[in-house]
C-alpha cells in the first residue's frame, strides 16, 4: 500500500519539477543575480511598513471596512515575510529556481490582496506606498516565469 503511494508521489514531483524547468525557460530576461538581489532588497524596504499605513488609515473607524482591512493587513504581513525571505535567499546566493516558489507566493498574495483592495477605499496616504511596492515587483517580473493574470 505504501509503495504505490511513494511511486505516485515521486512521479508527481518529477512531473512538477519538469514543469518548473519549462516555465523557467519562459522568463523574459536572462537571470541576473545582482539585479534580482538589489530589486528584492528594494521590495523588502517598500513593503516594510505597509501594514502600519493601512492600520493608520481613517477607514479603520468604519466597522464595515475593518474586517477587509484586517484581511489586507494579514496579506501584507505574509508579503513582508516572503519579501524578506526572498531577499535573504538571494543575498545568500540562491538563484531563480530556488527563489521561484517564494516569488510565486508573493505574486499570488499580491493578486489576492488586489481583489480585497477593490472592496475598500485606499487612502491617498497608503496608495503611493502600494504603488512603489507594485512597481518594484513589476521590475522583478522579467527575471521569473510569467504569472497568471488576474481575471476581473
Amino acid at each position: 500500500m505504501t509503495r504505490p503511494l511513494v511511486v505516485t508521489l515521486a512521479a508527481f514531483l518529477l512531473f512538477q519539477s519538469a514543469g518548473l524547468a519549462r516555465e523557467a525557460a519562459a522568463q523574459a530576461k536572462p537571470w541576473n543575480q545582482e539585479v534580482a538581489t538589489a530589486l528584492a532588497g528594494e521590495l523588502e524596504d517598500a513593503v516594510s511598513g505597509l501594514r502600519d499605513a493601512v492600520r493608520q488609515s481613517p477607514n479603520m473607524q468604519y466597522p464595515t471596512q475593518r474586517r477587509l482591512l484586517y484581511q489586507i493587513m494579514d496579506n501584507l504581513r505574509m508579503i513582508e515575510q516572503a519579501a524578506t525571505s526572498m531577499h535573504a535567499s538571494l543575498k545568500n546566493g540562491a538563484g531563480m529556481e530556488e527563489t521561484l516558489p517564494t516569488y510565486m507566493r508573493l505574486q499570488q498574495i499580491r493578486r489576492d490582496t488586489e481583489v480585497l483592495a477593490q472592496k475598500v477605499e485606499v487612502t491617498a496616504f497608503t496608495q503611493p506606498k502600494l504603488d512603489k511596492a507594485r512597481d518594484i515587483l513589476g521590475k522583478l517580473e522579467p527575471y521569473y516565469p510569467p504569472q497568471p493574470k488576474l481575471e476581473t
